[in-house]
């Protein structure tokens, strides 16, 4: 397994959109696209491999020079249990520390709260509501945990 950045330029780059909407946007019935974000091009979009096959992914917009959003976390179903998910978030998190970035979030998904909270994310205000489901914010201050993080 190997963990790669790329930007929107990258010929990998179709097939993490396509990752995306077939773990995220599909099962919604939402139709191929819906899964590329306006901002996608300024983010920083993480890529797990095996072989040539994309098969998880993660994309970081920021929104400062210290902050950001987590997004579209995807693992293809095969690889499902076996921490890759997990891995993508740590080795994206050990890079933004490396850039300065001190502060990160993400509105997770209700069967991810308790994921986020392994990785020391906690939940800030109450649900939301994205996508016709309620979504949680969840933060984490990455210079905090720069020790665990690096």
């Amino acid at each position: 397994m190997k963990f790669r950045f790329i930007n929107t330029e990258d010929p990998a780059y179709p097939k993490e959109l396509m990752l995306r909407w077939e773990v995220l946007k599909k099962p919604l019935g939402l139709p191929p696209g819906s899964e590329i974000l306006p901002q996608e091009q300024g983010g920083m979009h993480l890529i797990a491999l095996e072989g040539k096959e994309v098969v998880g992914c993660v994309l970081f917009l920021p929104e400062s020079s210290s902050s950001g959003s987590l997004s579209q976390l995807a693992v293809s179903e095969e690889y499902h249990g076996k921490s890759f998910a997990r891995q993508l978030i740590i080795k994206l998190e050990q890079m933004l520390v490396k850039k300065g970035y001190l502060d990160i979030y993400i509105y997770a998904h209700p069967d991810s709260v308790a994921f986020y909270q392994q990785l020391g994310y906690h939940s800030d205000g109450e649900p939301v509501e994205k996508c016709g489901v309620f979504h949680q914010l969840m933060k984490k201050s990455l210079f905090r945990n720069e020790e665990r993080v690096a």
